[in-house]
Parts: structure tokens; sequence; C-alpha cells
């Protein structure tokens, strides 16, 4: 009775962390469609982690005591996922034709991600910020210096919603603590935005062309690996 308490004294907070927790699920059903099983991998670990860290923020709350993490070491863990699914949505985006390489790209950025915030530490994002920045830098650099006959074009539709979706989130995480409004709420917000921007990131390039048919395309023509 005490948790149910508790959740009911989040009032509109808690919806509002509910739809933070499942917002990359759009994105993960665009993965599934591009037959990305480590992008869901990423994904559907981020959703379930991302709810006990919401689950543990409560329970210590209520109890005083971990839900086997701390919620410090939940949300340290969430940000992880945060920049890695960030980090992936870049590799998609570079339209990198050999498979090989896209491979060695998204398990290097996981593994870069989990270091950088580690570096950081919770209460800073200095080097997560710096990986973000490089990330799209290369994928400016890429689309408009080095395009190459295999990549993708991008949707502009989207890719416009996508970009203003980033400039809103930027904005909150810069002034976030100049809103007059509960902090707790504006991060369920930034990260509900957040998972939009993902969303219209991955739908920027085409899945399955614009056919409509069932070929398997992602970041670039299917190329098949021998890693796999």
């Amino acid at each position: 009775m005490e948790i149910l308490s508790s959740v009911a004294r989040l009032g509109i907070g808690f919806p509002l962390r509910v739809a933070s927790d499942l917002s990359v699920i759009p994105s993960i059903a665009i993965m599934k469609q591009n037959q990305r099983h480590f992008e869901m991998f990423i994904g559907i670990f981020h959703v379930v982690v991302s709810c006990l860290a919401n689950a543990a923020d409560v329970y210590e709350r209520t109890t005083d005591a971990p839900l086997f993490l701390t919620t410090d070491q939940w949300n340290g863990m969430l940000d992880v996922l945060w920049l890695s699914f960030l980090y992936l949505l870049v590799v998609h985006l570079l339209s990198i034709k050999n498979e090989n390489v896209n491979i060695v790209l998204r398990y290097a950025g996981f593994s870069l991600a989990w270091i950088l915030k580690l570096k950081d530490g919770p209460a800073t994002h200095t080097y997560s910020l710096l990986m973000v920045l490089a990330g799209f830098s290369a994928v400016v650099l890429r689309r408009n210096l080095f395009a190459d006959k295999y990549m993708l074009p991008l949707r502009k539709r989207e890719m416009a919603t996508s970009v203003a979706l980033a400039l809103f989130c930027t904005t909150i995480f810069l002034y976030a603590f100049d809103i007059p409004i509960d902090g707790a709420y504006i991060r369920a917000a930034f990260y509900c935005c957040l998972g939009a921007f993902f969303y219209f990131g991955w739908k920027c390039v085409p899945v399955g062309g614009d056919n409509g048919t069932s070929k398997k395309w992602d970041d670039c023509d299917v190329v098949s690996s021998e890693f796999i």
C-alpha cells in the first residue's frame, strides 16, 4: 500500500514516466523491419532498464532500500543505453555499404558509450556530449562531402521533424534548471521527446524502399557479413 501511495503522489508524473519508459518502442518496430538484432537488443534492454529505474526510484522512496541496484546505478545504466541508442542511429544514417564496417561500428559505439559514461560519472556529461557531437558531425560530413552511389537518400519530412525534435531536446537539456517545473516532469518530458526524435531519425532512411517490398533494407544495400 505504501508503494501505491507513492505512485499516487506522483500525479501526472507517473504517466509521464511510463511514457518515457516506452518512448523507444516505435523505433524498435522499425529495427524489427530492418532485421537489426543488435539494435533491437539495445532498444529492448533500454525499455526494461528504464522501467526498473523508475520502479527503483519509487521503491527507494517508500522503503529506503535499493531495488537490487540503487536508483543512481539504474540511471547510470540507462544513460549508457541512451548514448548507445543514439550512436546506433548515427551508424544507420551514415549509410556505409560494407556490412562488416557497420558491425564493427555498432559494437565499438556501445563499448565507447559505456567507457565515456563511466568517465563522466552520474553528474556530468562532458565526454558523452563529445561523442554525440562527433557522431552527428560525421553524419553531416558523410552526407554532404563523402556521399556515394550506395547511400540511400533521407526522407525530407522525417529529417526535418527529427531535427526540430533534436533542437527542442537540446533546449530542454541546456535550460532545464531555468524552467519552473518539477525536475522529474522535465526529465520525463525530455525523454519522451528524445524517443520521438529517435523514431523520426530511424524513419529518415527508407525501410523496404518506398515501394513497400519485404526486402531487407537498412543503412545500405544488403551485403552479407563474414561474421554471421
